[in-house]
């Protein structure tokens, strides 16, 4: 790559018109400009113009500011901690270890990491995913997102896919979603206006008005510990939660938990379930040392659980295969899931085995199995049911999860 000499203490300001192909822009502790041999660089008092053809790499001080107009390939920009602002990607993006970003439009993919300040994208085509980030704001997103560990609030005004949000410091507030949102551990408030598929919250929530509207499912995850109060409209409402001064009428159900200032307003087309969440979290359930957890106990019962749920909960679907493609078929599901219920059984009752032998030690166990997932003509012919109206997509998730024990 050619080199550029830059004044020792100049925050210098880089700038790529066009860019024909991929661009990768790496930040360093050199006050020196490095980049491809097919560009040319003009210097002016605003900074330092980059023009040619092709990939262009740069290298540049790592405190850098960064301005793009159209990038024709991928764009990566890693360890530069001013601020980048790129009006198109027509490939996929990459953000590590960055100052604040501005993007107005990603025709592919989107993957942040370590974006200290904030993140601002105007559209992404693909899927997105942010981890670790100072605030996030996305006008429209085709795909799925993933967002965790951000710091300020989250604000997306259109997700097409599901999102999934957890980590957050400030407020969640989403406009549209298409399909699901799944929410955990959120500090400010929540605000979800028109959701198409399921909502799963879990945690508590900080004092204040929240509100989930979904046409789909709401399940909640509440602790019993933290007050809240609940005002409740679905024609199913499913509650065990311990709530005070509940009065329930016919699609709904208006309760509170202890005294505060948390109010969460429920709207749903399907069911709302109110459960009280895990007083610890799953992972740590394999762990011993320090934390004096006994979960021996729970998970050898566990086993018999599992073979009895998963057989009682799947004989009815295995009943449907049968009358709808034949005995032979709704036989060899039923015995495929009793041959995997008697292995789950076994293997949470060998956990529970694990879990004795290493509490004290402070060491995780042997990692789990990898899952078998069920044959092509086990799922060409659960989606042919679904297509057909036969069984509802959930009941499909339920069947391939049991044929995956």
């Amino acid at each position: 790559m050619t080199k550029k000499a830059i004044e020792n203490g100049e925050t210098p300001h880089i700038r790529v018109e066009t860019c024909e192909g991929d661009l990768v822009l790496r930040g360093w502790s050199e006050s020196t400009l490095q980049y491809s041999d097919q560009y040319e660089l003009v210097e002016s008092k605003k900074g330092y113009s980059l023009s040619g053809q092709g990939d262009l790499r740069i290298a540049a001080p790592s405190d850098a500011t960064f301005t793009a107009g159209q990038v024709k390939g991928d764009l990566v920009v890693k360890g530069v901690s001013g601020h980048s602002t790129i009006a198109t990607v027509e490939g996929d993006t990459v953000l590590s270890s960055v100052g604040g970003a501005f993007i107005d439009m990603v025709h592919g993919d989107v993957a942040a990491r370590n974006v200290s300040q904030a993140l601002t994208v105007g559209e992404v085509h693909g899927d997105m995913v942010v981890r670790a980030a100072g605030s996030l704001k996305l006008k429209t997103v085709h795909g799925d997102i993933s967002a965790r560990r951000i710091n300020g609030n989250v604000e997306l005004d259109s997700v097409s896919g599901d999102a999934s949000i957890q980590g957050v410091d400030g407020d969640v507030i989403i406009e549209t979603c298409s399909r699901d949102v799944n929410l955990a551990r959120v500090s400010g408030q929540v605000s979800l206006a028109a959701v198409h598929g399921d909502v799963r919250l879990r945690g508590s929530l900080e004092p204040g008005a929240h509100v989930i509207r979904a046409q789909g499912d709401i399940v909640v995850y509440w602790p019993i510990d933290a007050p809240v109060n609940l005002v409740v409209s679905s024609n199913r409402i499913v509650n065990r939660l311990p709530l005070e001064d509940v009065v329930e009428k016919k699609g709904s159900l208006i309760g509170r938990i202890g005294e505060g200032e948390t109010n969460l307003t429920l709207e749903a087309g399907g069911r709302i379930v109110l459960k009280e969440a895990e007083m610890v979290d799953v992972k740590w359930k394999s762990m011993g040392g320090d934390l004096e957890f006994d979960f021996g106990f729970d998970l050898a019962g566990f086993g018999s659980r599992i073979e009895n749920e998963v057989t009682a909960q799947v004989a009815r679907l295995s009943e449907e295969l049968e009358k709808k493609f034949g005995s032979d078929f709704g036989q060899q599901i039923a015995e495929k899931v009793a041959r995997k219920a008697e292995r789950a059984a076994t293997k949470a009752r060998s956990r529970a085995e694990r879990n004795r032998a290493y509490a004290g030690v402070g060491e995780f166990g042997p990692p789990a199995a990898a899952k078998k997932p069920a044959s092509t003509e086990e799922q060409l012919k659960i989606l042919k049911m679904v297509e057909t109206g036969k069984i509802s997509s959930e009941e499909a998730r339920m069947l391939l999860e049991a044929l995956e024990l």
